[in-house]
């Protein structure tokens, strides 16, 4: 199995590099860092087989980004936009029980600002990690991860200098984050805050795009007329819930076990909306779910083993309304979603406020896909939706067309 994972790898990076040779403002960078682990659960702190501490972890990245070449009008409008894909492999100083992830993702980017041999650059990432060893009845210590396969997620801020056309250095720091967005649990996740140390290669000169030398051919199709939409979302998840109990054994002794299970989430999302400028749009919006975790809780526990369903079906729904804020780079868009509950059981883990961060593609005739985390209290991961949806324009109270400026 190893071997044709490398192969594949391999193949799909040759794959890219051949096909990159005829493109323009194609990159390539190896990096490499020595990082801290938070410590922010039991297992990473030191309980574990061998009582220590999992607190570096030393790693190495490879990733493949193209630049936007001025080809299309949005190109202008965000300084520099990068996209692409990236390898990552992490060691920890203490891995047993644990493993050492190996990770693909996409990536996506800007140029906070660059000049001829300097660029400051930021981006983040999303995609899946593993092969992770995970929580289970013989590795009980393990309550950072309990999945094979882990999402990943990173932040980065870096510096880059160019010492020719071709070759440049980068400097920075990267926030990576691994987590199953609690489809499983025991799962507290893990944290890593590691500089970044890289060497990037260009075959070509890279073109940077800045907003102020828009042609004025392109300029002209940057038109958009404030308008209303309804945004219709259908949505689905899953949570994983767990418990740690006693019960005697025959000689006397306790003996501690746990209640594990999943349970699915559904929900429906509406939002009405007011696109303001060629990028932002505001509004509210209603989320009514049904949660078959509502109640799956250590007072809800039924030994031996599972969870006493005495909720009623109705119990398990929520209502909730939010301020709806999405921020548009052509088709992908990012949303914010503050919330809070006016439905939901008092018996539940809810609390008042909720949250939501994700990503929204849109699709020809007005479908799209979205792929967000809901949280609570700001702090707290609760699921990963994964939705689809349909967005209708309306054309009452149309504002005037607008022209996007070159500046």
């Amino acid at each position: 199995m190893g071997k044709k994972i490398t192969v594949l790898c391999l193949s799909l990076l040759i794959s890219v590099i051949t096909f990159s040779q005829t493109g323009k403002n194609f990159s390539y960078e190896i990096a490499t860092g020595y990082g801290w682990v938070a410590p922010i659960n039991d297992f990473v702190r030191g309980k574990n087989q061998d009582n220590t501490k999992i607190n570096a972890m030393t790693n190495l990245s490879f990733r493949f980004t193209k630049e936007v070449d001025g080809s299309m009008a949005w190109h202008y409008l965000y300084n520099g936009v990068y996209y692409g894909v990236g390898g990552f492999y992490g060691h920890f100083n203490y891995s047993k029980h644990l493993n050492n992830p190996f990770s693909l993702y996409g990536l996506f980017g800007f140029n906070v600002f660059h000049t001829q041999k300097f660029a400051l650059k930021t981006e983040v990432a999303l995609g899946l990690s593993g092969i992770w060893d995970g929580y289970s009845e013989t590795n009980r210590y393990n309550v950072a991860v309990s999945t094979p396969v882990e999402c990943y997620a990173h932040a980065n801020m870096e510096g880059l200098y160019s010492f020719s056309d071709n070759w440049h250095i980068n400097l920075g720091a990267s926030f990576i984050h691994f987590s199953n967005g609690t489809m499983l649990r025991p799962n507290k996740g893990i944290n890593v805050l590691t500089p970044i140390l890289g060497l990037t290669y260009t075959p070509q000169k890279i073109n940077h795009i800045q907003r102020k030398n828009i042609p004025e051919d392109l300029l002209q199709t940057l038109s958009y007329t404030p308008h209303w939409q309804t945004l219709i979302t259908l949505y689905y998840a899953q949570k994983g819930v767990y418990t740690f109990y006693k019960h005697p054994l025959q000689d006397g002794t306790m003996k501690e076990d746990t209640a594990r299970g999943v349970y699915p989430i559904f929900g429906l999302q509406g939002r009405f909306m007011r696109k303001m400028t060629f990028s932002h749009s505001l509004g509210l919006g209603f989320d009514v779910s049904y949660n078959e975790n509502i109640g799956k809780n250590s007072k809800y526990y039924y030994y031996p083993g599972h969870f006493n369903d005495s909720l009623s079906l109705y119990q398990r729904f929520t209502l909730s309304v939010f301020i709806s804020y999405e921020y548009s780079i052509n088709n992908f868009s990012i949303i914010l979603d503050p919330g809070v509950y006016i439905y939901r059981h008092k018996d539940g883990y809810l609390p008042h406020f909720c949250q939501r961060i994700g990503l929204r593609y849109q699709l020809p005739k007005g479908i799209f896909a979205q792929l967000s985390l809901r949280a609570y209290d700001f702090r707290k991961a609760d699921y990963i939706e994964w939705g689809v949806g349909y967005r209708i324009k309306h054309n009452f109270y149309k504002g005037k067309t607008r022209q996007v400026k070159n500046c």
